[in-house]
């Protein structure tokens, strides 16, 4: 199934790894420049993981340079785009790939309720320990200089052998100063399989009422790195989010999120995940996922209720009925996914039938007789009365 999800799109494509000729062309480039370069977070994560795949995002960090001028020094490799200077970064897309450059962060100060509101002090001439002691936990706070050598303050390494989710710092002032980490760290334990440290999974259920200040987008966006990338792994996502109190306090007390598999593309990852999160309750509003994505739960809804037929409801949505069987079926609900199942055999629209307007036209049928004529006819395939054969179909309404 091939399903352009909107604004969901970004958070479930798929990129290649970047090439490491551009990566060391970027290195050569800063470092004529004047700047030390390193690449942190989730590629040095990545590459120190036995079966984690090739790292796909590459971030540096640079010093001895300030914003403006990494911009200038990358502008002859590629377009430069500014857009997170208040945050200390500039991205560029060079040999098709984008890339995230910052300057050490020394600070962020939380200056209201929303997450976005943070005044982030930072300094290009401020130590590397510095800026890796503001990062979020000890196996994002890595980095790997110029010569290949990685740089780890916090016991990163240890924890990733140990399959550790670990704050740096101490956990409820990291917390609080960023409550999307909250939810990160849930996310970061079912894409790896990993547990959380005690202290720090302690300050997540303390501090979870937090969360309800994180922008619906950035939610939605730890959610699908959840079922993407945790897709086997679910079943912990779900004990988290009820355990913490996470779920509740993002999606309301009717939340009540079910583990299902789901083999596929990662659209297919999203969406059945979707419906099995959604499917008993939820306020999946906040997170303003796309039309299509609703209009799939719609149908998961009709289809638990099982109060129609299944041509009533599904006409021109056979393609989108599979799934949703799939995921019904591991709900068990057994009895509505048969019934899909068993639907998808037979017509669910007119156009499906071997017989057209003009045919029952030729009978005598005007106007509204019309649509009449095809709505028994399609309950006559159904309850299995005739077969959509057009000697059948004559026969029964003529």
């Amino acid at each position: 199934m091939k399903l352009i999800i909107e604004n969901w799109r970004e958070f479930i494509k798929l990129n290649e790894a970047a090439d490491p000729v551009t990566i060391e062309n970027i290195k050569a480039t800063l470092e004529q420049a004047g700047g030390e370069s390193y690449i942190v977070g989730g590629a040095v994560r990545d590459e120190l993981m036995p079966d984690a795949p090739p790292p796909k995002d590459i971030d540096f960090l640079v010093r001895g340079l300030p914003l403006s001028e990494i911009a200038a020094t990358l502008s002859s490799l590629g377009k430069v785009k500014e857009v997170g200077q208040a945050f200390g970064v500039v991205t560029a897309n060079i040999d098709g790939e984008d890339f995230d450059f910052a300057i050490p962060r020394t600070s962020e100060v939380k200056t209201g309720e929303k997450h976005t509101e943070f005044d982030v002090k930072t300094d290009p001439y401020a130590s590397v320990q510095e800026d890796l002691s503001r990062r979020d936990f000890t196996i994002n706070a890595l980095a790997k200089n110029s010569a290949g050598d990685i740089i780890d303050l916090f016991g990163g390494q240890k924890d990733l052998k140990n399959k550790i989710i670990r704050v740096v710092g101490e956990p409820q002032s990291r917390f609080r100063e960023d409550p999307l980490r909250m939810l990160r760290a849930l996310q970061f334990a079912t894409r790896f399989d990993f547990s959380i440290e005690p202290k720090t999974l302690d300050a997540i259920r303390k501090n979870a009422k937090d969360v309800k200040s994180i922008a619906g987008e950035r939610v939605l966006m730890e959610l699908v790195k959840a079922w993407t990338k945790g897709s086997d792994n679910t079943d912990k996502l779900v004990s988290l989010l009820k355990d913490t109190g996470i779920g509740e306090a993002i999606f309301g007390d009717a939340f009540d999120p079910q583990a299902v598999k789901i083999e596929g593309d990662n659209n297919d990852k999203t969406i059945g995940n979707f419906i099995a999160f959604f499917l008993k309750g939820g306020n999946y509003n906040i997170m303003h996922p796309a039309k299509e994505i609703v209009q799939y739960l719609e149908l998961a809804h009709q289809a638990a209720e099982s109060r129609k037929e299944v041509y009533e409801y599904a006409a021109g949505q056979r393609e989108r009925l599979p799934l949703i069987a799939n995921v019904l079926r591991q709900l068990k609900m057994t009895q509505q996914a048969d019934k899909l199942e068993k639907a998808l055999e037979l017509p669910l629209s007119p156009v499906e039938l071997d017989i057209g307007g003009n045919d029952i036209m030729k009978l005598g049928l005007q106007g509204p007789e019309i649509g009449n004529a095809f709505k028994r006819i399609l309950a006559a395939v159904h309850n299995g009365q005739i077969d959509n054969s057009y000697n059948d179909i004559i026969g029964f309404i003529g």
